[in-house]
């Protein structure tokens, strides 16, 4: 640590003024020292640009030419009563840091930089000079302070955050370097000032131990020059340490928390809030510090107490509908579960999760932190795709399936790029796998060209959405019928020898039958009603297999019926009743070895034990088959299915970008067809994407993409590929034409 002798600067500033001449022998004005054995006082301030001291001009001083314009500067005088303050305080030694550190030196910048929270934190005093105040402020004043949310300039910098945490003693100065107020005796005024907690005022962050949430929330307003300081300076505050790499930008804060993560157990860093400008699938790291605004009572919850809190949790996995085990109470090894383990793919940790009904797409995540009013934890929406989960910060517009949380490994994507467009929908269930088995099966009409890799693209008309008349189709009463052929024979057996051993064996008997029976149709019967003029704007999703993409359009909420399933009773009511209705079946089973066998009807009884543990076993497997997977299949009510089956997938994912309404374009072309990093492939994509974004005619001339620089091989494919496009824009004319005719 570089360090100001205060005294020899004080005799060099004397010197100069009254003599205009430095003795030669006059010791250096810097010095390196170890900051944990030396008593030493610290300035805090706001850098004035192009008025500050810098370290070339701090140990030149006295040989340049212009020093008097360079001790005229605000900036000199700063360091002269600061040398001044730590003289009457008995401070030998001072540190700036505009002039104490060698910005020249990118080493020592990014030692000085990792090293300042230690530094303010191991200083006998520290001074902060507020430059634009005549006495410490109580109360906003937005005209004078317009720029920093009413406040003095200091209180809105950035590195000002650390700077007023870390010191045990911090005096503030006036404009004039007047005593205005000490730390100690102002941490609640500092509080409604800076949303610090005065207990961290007054006791330090070892005593409070605020969450990673916490911790940005106070920096989420302040201002910094350059944007990688806002990651920067909270470097200190979080116990990390890190490269200084000026000029990455915003990836200076997605490094901050890589590096958070790689030390800490820490999920309020998950907890923050999304702005105006987030987009609906991102990454699960926040992108500034701004979006952990609203997150300054988020506490950790200790795996114990998240344990508590929830409903009872199973193991699974997200990709495996089998429950696998259960957690009935907290063990010391689910602490292990708050572990995140960083890949060169994503962040690897387990969390509990919930799905929403018959919605592919998003899925419930619980943190293991609450807000300090609240005993619930926190809740995010991740969406899975193609192996790693991103943010979902849209309306999802349902409530989670009732009933357990599962506890999963997830991997959460880091980057802050590369989120899918939430359009395209790779895994599915419920009606949406119903939907795609659906087309798949249908004939197409075959479109004339290159067959190289067939797909079938259907459209899909949606245009009725869930809500509140029950109708029961055909299928479902026969799919109901099969299931219910055993049961029926049970009755039979016990109407005819049940009744003479135990009377009220068959009225028990056919009481669950029934109710076993009410609820199958309860969970399969569909809701459907016409769409309103109300409905929402027209929505859009595309699902996606390898020999299928349905292009579902619609309105909204039409669409969204399809996505998200719903059930007439809740489900976790139809898993009560399953397992209410296996424990009467047990009873019965007893109750009918007990009964009298002493009649002549004695063989009847003992088929009728046999084909009771039948079913018995028949129910057992039926309650352990996961609800979410069947629970929410609902009927279509016919939509309107418009198919054509193209020679290759590119023909086919351009007539779906073409039907498609979304400003999405390259994104969902990279997701329904991932383009090879080849040169004719790129040409081809950026080509075909202008054309769909004009919805320009698809006469494609060589010049528009031959530069001479092509070979033969490479001139081929791309005649191929164009042809592709070609061929899918011819069946979209078609295909309008016929929509509006």
């Amino acid at each position: 640590m570089r360090l100001i002798d205060v005294e020899v600067f004080l005799e060099r500033e004397r010197q100069i003024m009254e003599e205009r001449n430095v003795d030669r022998g006059t010791k250096p004005v810097l010095k390196e020292l170890d900051d944990t054995v030396t008593d030493y006082s610290i300035l805090s301030h706001r850098w004035i640009n192009n008025d500050e001291v810098d370290y070339k001009e701090m140990t030149k001083l006295a040989k340049m030419e212009n020093r008097d314009e360079i001790r005229g500067r605000s900036g000199y005088q700063k360091i002269v009563k600061g040398c001044q303050r730590a003289k009457g305080d008995g401070l030998e030694w001072l540190w700036v840091d505009t002039c104490c550190i060698d910005k020249r030196n990118s080493t020592e910048l990014s030692e000085a930089l990792n090293s300042m929270f230690r530094w303010y934190q191991n200083s006998k005093r520290c001074y902060a000079y507020l430059h634009d105040v005549n006495d410490f402020p109580v109360t906003p004043d937005p005209e004078r302070f317009a720029a920093s949310e009413g406040w003095p300039e200091w209180f809105s910098r950035g590195w000002t955050l650390q700077e007023l945490i870390a010191p045990t003693d911090l005096q503030f100065f006036n404009k004039d370097w007047e005593l205005i107020g000490e730390k100690r005796n102002l941490a609640s005024t500092l509080e409604k000032i800076t949303r610090v907690p005065s207990q961290v005022l007054a006791d330090g962050l070892t005593s409070y131990c605020p969450s990673v949430a916490q911790v940005m929330s106070w920096a989420a307003d302040r201002k910094t020059t350059r944007v990688e300081d806002r990651a920067y300076s909270l470097a200190g505050l979080l116990d990390v340490n890190m490269p200084m790499l000026y000029g990455e930008g915003k990836k200076a804060f997605l490094r901050l928390q890589q590096e958070v993560l790689c030390k800490s157990t820490d999920q309020t860093i998950f907890a923050w809030n999304p702005t105006e400008g987030t987009p609906q699938t991102c990454g699960v790291l926040a992108g500034d510090p701004s979006h952990f605004r609203d997150c300054h009572d988020i506490i950790q919850m200790e795996s114990r107490e998240l344990c508590w809190r929830l409903p009872e949790l199973r193991f699974v996995d997200v990709k495996n509908s089998l429950t696998r085990g259960t957690l009935p109470m907290w063990t010391s090894e689910m602490q292990a579960f708050h572990s995140f383990i960083t890949t060169n793919v994503g962040i690897q940790v387990w969390f509990p999760i919930k799905r929403y009904p018959g919605c592919p797409l998003v899925l419930q995540l619980v943190l293991a932190c609450r807000r300090g009013g609240s005993l619930w934890p926190v809740t995010i929406n991740v969406v899975p795709w193609r192996s790693k989960c991103y943010r979902f910060v849209g309306e999802v517009g349902w409530n989670p399936l009732p009933g357990f949380y599962e506890y999963s490994q997830l991997v959460l994507t880091r980057e802050l790029t590369g989120a899918p467009t939430g359009i395209v929908i790779d895994e599915v269930d419920g009606v949406v796998a119903l939907l795609r088995g659906k087309c798949a099966a249908m004939a197409g009409t075959k479109v004339d060209g290159r067959n190289i890799r067939p797909v079938g693209v259907t459209i899909a008309e949606i245009h009725h959405i869930t809500r509140q008349v029950p109708e029961i189709s055909v299928d479902i009463i026969a799919v109901l019928r099969f299931l219910c052929l055993l049961p029926y024979i049970c009755i039979f057996y016990a109407i005819i020898a049940g009744w003479t051993s135990w009377p009220a064996f068959a009225v028990a008997w056919l009481a669950i039958i029934l109710f076993w029976i009410l609820s199958e149709v309860s969970t399969i019967i569909p809701f459907t009603c016409r769409c309103t003029e109300s409905a929402s704007p027209p929505g859009e999703y595309v699902i996606n297999s390898d020999a299928e993409i349905v292009l579902l359009r619609g309105e909204e909420r039409a669409v969204a019926s399809i996505i998200r399933g719903e059930t007439i009773l809740p489900l976790q009511s139809l898993r009560f009743s399953r397992q209410l209705t296996l424990a009467a079946h047990v009873a019965l089973i007893f109750g009918e070895f007990l009964a009298d066998s002493s009649t002549a009807m004695v063989t009847l009884l003992e088929l009728q034990a046999v084909a009771t543990m039948i079913t018995h076993l028949v129910l057992l497997v039926r309650v352990w088959v996961p609800l979410r997977n069947w629970a929410a299949i609902q009927a279509l009510r016919q939509p309107k299915l418009t198919k054509y089956t193209f020679g290759s997938r590119g023909s086919g994912v351009v007539f779906a970008l073409l039907l498609l309404r979304t400003e999405k374009a390259e994104g969902v072309l990279h997701e329904l067809l991932p383009v090879p990093n080849s040169k004719e492939w790129r040409k081809w994509k950026a080509v075909v994407l202008d054309r769909i974004r004009r919805r320009g005619d698809f006469d494609f001339d060589s010049s528009e993409w031959d530069d001479g620089t092509w070979t033969d091989t490479e001139k081929e494919d791309l005649i191929g590929l164009f042809q592709d496009a070609c061929d899918a824009y011819r069946v979209f004319k078609t295909h309008f034409m016929q929509s509006v005719s």
